[in-house]
């Protein structure tokens, strides 16, 4: 078992992204788990997760701590505001979108196995105000 039971934001893993960081506070190198991972990704103002994904080998849970945007699943959008959760299931494409003037800080579970977190991408997937 590793040391890290317990992390913090601040003690992450950061990656930059076009538009958005991640932070990834709990994977099984750090913990030494099997089942979950667990990443804080804050969106700037406009930003969105193109190109969009899916996770084949399991599903992703988001809860969103502060912002506003909107979620697409499969061909559902969604409003996001603080409190709200989003199931993204397996397979299915996903991406979060901040249309609003604020950061938008999410926190994001992935389960039921380490390769939860593994991306399958979807480059046609967008929302309709991005469409071509």
């Amino acid at each position: 078992m590793k040391d890290s039971l317990v992390s913090t934001e601040n003690e992450g893993d950061l990656k930059k992204f076009e538009g958005r960081d991640v932070i990834w506070v709990q994977t099984p190198e750090h913990t030494g788990g099997q089942y979950s991972s667990v990443c804080i990704v804050i969106y700037k103002p406009g930003a969105r997760a193109y190109p969009a994904h899916s996770h084949p080998y399991g599903e992703e849970t988001v809860y969103i701590i502060s912002g506003a945007g909107k979620v697409k699943i499969g061909e559902k959008i969604f409003d996001l505001k603080p409190g709200s959760l989003a199931l993204f299931p397996q397979g299915v494409p996903h991406m979060v979108w901040n249309n609003g003037n604020q950061p938008l800080k999410l926190c994001c579970f992935y389960a039921p196995s380490a390769n939860a977190i593994e991306y399958e991408w979807h480059e046609e997937f967008d929302f309709p105000e991005f469409a071509q």
